[in-house]
């Protein structure tokens, strides 16, 4: 329009002029300008019935569709990762070609850490298989504003006086639904976690001292009961116990949990795991048994790694770990039928170690003074030591850490005093929250699909259950 105005004035210009240089008629010159002003106010009438659309299309809203990358990247990183990855991916094609850029998720992971991520990054897993970025960036976001916000996002749950002494041992099987119980009254007790959901849903904490669980056995064993283990954390049908009494016993979920097999060790057994239809025991005898469940009762191989009694077991694809209380760790190759590595020195003083989690990024055996030691999974050397608790005056008791757990992204460790620290697992480990157990000297944690549960000395249960697993 604003090009049709030009010409037509230009047109009007040159025309008076070469009139004027010619003395051309007044008559042919209004006749002229006549159609001129007719041609102009037909344009200008135009104009004004299509100002609206013009306006429209000039100051409209902008959108997202329509944004730089660099300024939508900018919002994405206000958001939350699940958000991102469940739902802001879904709305069109657009965001999920923005998010699906994997580059973009590790930094978004190496933005919410101080340190290096992995703790081991040159390990050969690394360059043999490719790291979900994108799961474990949503994975520290979930757990980071579950823990931190953890009176709105859980309910904790304590249950007493269903043992009548301390609470040794914990397990969760079945995506969290089921819990087993075993302590030093020599019981055995099987929960629905569903089941005991507080009276009141505004209760912050809720303690039971009348409930009950799904099934007991008070004369499980002969003697405290230390350690339990399933043949299928995702989907258990059998259950094992460890206990002082010199057995270990295998309970059939499917039959009332009745006893099915005894395996008799001839020395207190103080540690289990599983692997198939494989048992495996420690012994305060300093030996290691295994059982075979279709094999009978008898056992099917033994060996001695340690000086000490062992203290705790830990599985991984073919390879059994062992702690000892003489400070070293063995790990056996159960397709070779031998040792893989013996008298693995732990850097400890006067402490000796409790527990061990070992997944294929990292493997860290905690001690009783409040130390995470770190070692290399695939040659099983030592590396580095956390103090994650540390050592208090002369005159007060250490921190021992009786529990860890680790993922991908997160991890989380117990102390018998109390506290349990969640930090993303990473090089230092880094902590963002610690939350308090109500009662006191916490022995064993267990985490499964967002459920933790711990067993206590005062002879007590607590759970720490999402809230939207009771909406379910």
């Amino acid at each position: 329009m604003i090009s049709q105005l030009h010409n037509i004035y230009k047109s009007v210009f040159n025309y008076k002029t070469v009139s004027t240089v010619r003395c051309a008629g007044i008559a042919d010159m209004c006749e002229t300008l006549q159609s001129v002003k007719d041609e102009l106010t037909e344009i200008e009438n135009e104009l004004a019935t299509n100002t609206e659309t013009y306006d429209e299309y000039d100051c409209g809203s902008p959108s997202l569709l329509d944004m730089p990358v660099e300024i939508l990247l900018k919002i994405c990183s206000f958001l939350d990762a699940h958000f991102l990855k469940y739902t802001l991916s879904k709305v069109c094609q657009r965001f999920d070609d923005i998010l699906a850029d994997d580059h973009l998720w590790k930094y978004w992971v190496h933005s919410k850490i101080k340190g290096s991520f992995p703790a081991l990054p040159r390990l050969k897993i690394w360059e043999e298989t490719q790291t979900d970025w994108e799961a474990v960036c949503v994975e520290m976001d979930v757990e980071m504003k579950k823990w931190t916000n953890v009176k709105d996002t859980t309910r904790h749950i304590v249950v007493k006086d269903v043992h009548f002494a301390s609470v040794d041992t914990v397990l969760l099987v079945n995506n969290g639904d089921l819990c087993i119980s075993g302590g030093r009254d020599r019981g055995l007790a099987l929960w629905n976690v569903l089941d005991i959901h507080p009276h009141d849903e505004s209760d912050n904490i809720t303690t039971f001292t009348d409930a009950r669980p799904k099934l007991i056995k008070h004369d499980a064993h002969a003697g405290w009961v230390w350690d339990l283990a399933a043949d299928s954390i995702d989907s258990a049908t059998t259950i094992y116990s460890a206990s002082w009494d010199n057995t270990v016993k295998a309970w059939d979920l499917e039959a009332g949990f009745e006893c099915k097999q005894i395996f008799r060790c001839g020395m207190s057994a103080l540690s289990v795991v599983t692997i198939g239809y494989e048992v495996i025991t420690g012994l305060y005898s300093k030996k290691i048994l295994s059982f075979d469940l279709r094999s009978g009762s008898t056992p099917t191989y033994s060996y001695k790694p340690h000086k000490g009694p062992v203290l705790a077991l830990q599985s991984y694809n073919n390879m059994i770990a062992s702690l000892s209380e003489d400070k070293t760790m063995a790990v056996w190759d159960r397709v070779a039928g031998k040792l893989f590595v013996s008298d693995v020195k732990i850097p400890t003083d006067k402490a000796y170690p409790v527990c061990i989690s070992w997944n294929p990024s990292a493997l860290y055996i905690g001690d009783s003074k409040g130390c995470l030691h770190l070692f290399n999974p695939e040659d099983h050397k030592y590396v580095r030591t956390h103090e994650i608790w540390p050592e208090p005056p002369i005159i007060k008791p250490s921190s021992k850490i009786t529990g860890c757990h680790q993922s991908p992204g997160n991890m989380i460790v117990c102390s018998d005093r109390g506290e349990i620290k969640f930090m993303y697992n990473c090089h230092p480990p880094q902590e963002y929250t610690t939350v308090k157990s109500s009662t006191f000297d916490v022995t064993q944690l267990r985490y499964l699909n967002g459920v933790l549960v711990v067993g206590t000395c005062d002879s007590a249960l607590e759970f720490w259950v999402p809230r939207e697993r009771y909406s379910h």
